[in-house]
């Protein structure tokens, strides 16, 4: 296997929702996909190996304000994990507080990190630290505003990654569960491609070519 590199023990891709809100001249999809994945490794090493992907970064999960992005649309945090810090679990959250903004223009963001004693410290750097992941979640909901047209244009992520039991005694395997949405496309198409990209990570398959085709022939 290549280094980086996952293998995929079981895969599930499933469209859940593919609409056309335009017309057939002007086609407006909204398209849902949720993704789940079961691998070996911790949920430790996936978060050094997307972290590495590009996933995991300041662009993901803000350190400064920012406009018309926030965890998700049912106001999750940007970030939540459970880490071990200095021998000691916490809980770990970068939260999005409402600062204000233009109405129908924009809306901004302020990022807060939870506990006070790591609010300098972004989760990219959580390997360099030798901070351990033990659970961890990312979220990322852009919605668009064009000024005097309604818009429904958003890009949605959400990511969850956790340790499982199976059902074989002392069997373990690590859950990543992915939900992509995106409204307003032109055509039918895998959506929130910038984050597809840094999910395809997996030996054997191309994750952004097998939902693309599930859309396709969807």
């Amino acid at each position: 296997m290549k280094e980086n590199m996952l293998d995929a023990k079981q895969k599930s891709i499933r469209v859940k929702e593919l609409k056309n809100y335009g017309s057939s001249l002007r086609p407006l999809y909204t398209i849902v996909v949720e993704i789940e994945i079961t691998v070996d490794e911790s949920p430790d090493t996936l978060h050094k190996i997307f972290t590495d992907a590009g996933l995991i970064t300041r662009d993901t999960i803000p350190f400064n304000v920012i406009s018309n992005f926030r965890g998700s649309a049912d106001n999750k945090p940007f970030y939540s994990a459970l880490i071990m810090h200095e021998g000691i679990a916490k809980k770990y959250e970068v939260v999005a507080r409402d600062t204000g903004g233009f109405l129908r223009t924009s809306i901004n963001y302020e990022p807060v990190v939870y506990p006070e004693e790591l609010r300098l410290t972004h989760p990219a750097e959580f390997s360099r630290l030798d901070i351990e992941v033990k659970e961890w979640e990312l979220h990322n909901y852009k919605h668009y505003f064009m000024l005097f047209i309604a818009s429904k244009r958003y890009e949605g992520f959400d990511m969850w990654v956790k340790r499982e039991r199976g059902v074989e005694k002392g069997l373990e395997f690590t859950l990543i569960k992915v939900n992509l949405a995106e409204s307003e496309l032109k055509e039918k198409k895998a959506p929130c491609s910038w984050y597809l990209k840094r999910l395809s990570v997996f030996e054997g398959f191309d994750l952004e070519k097998e939902v693309r085709r599930r859309i396709e022939v969807g």
